[in-house]
């Protein structure tokens, strides 16, 4: 097994908070709720606001690095418009927040899991850090 820097505390507790962070946003499942909002006659999910509610409170919940921080209030700020669309009831007003918030999402998605490999002396290899699936 090859070993890889290990970071000091101050930067393992940056990480550590972007691993969290990042756990959240991920987790909100942007992409799925893009797809299904853009359906023929699509249904609201009870647990997609709170989900993209959590996600905005975790993009603003740490500091990111000087090079993320831009993707980071973005991703924030439109998952926060996409937790009060899908409040609202209306598919449509949701369906068109959930794709700015997926696109958000992928804006900050690679470029933080990188940072984070390179954080730990990882190398960052081809498609290894990013989302696979297909829009």
């Amino acid at each position: 097994m090859t070993q890889h820097n290990t970071p000091d505390v101050e930067t393992a507790a940056a990480v550590a908070g972007m691993l969290a962070a990042l756990a959240h946003i991920d987790g909100a499942g942007f992409h799925g709720i893009d797809a299904a909002l853009r359906k023929e006659s699509p249904i609201i999910d009870e647990f997609w606001s709170s989900r993209s509610r959590a996600a905005q409170i975790a993009a603003a919940s740490i500091p990111w690095p000087e090079e993320l921080e831009q993707q980071a209030k973005s991703l924030g700020d439109a998952a926060g418009r996409l937790a009060t669309a899908l409040g609202g009831g209306d598919a449509k007003i949701a369906a068109t927040r959930a794709r700015e918030a997926h696109v958000a999402w992928h804006t900050l998605n690679t470029p933080a899991w990188n940072y984070l490999a390179k954080t730990v002396d990882l190398e960052v290899e081809g498609e290894a850090t990013r989302d696979h699936h297909h829009h």
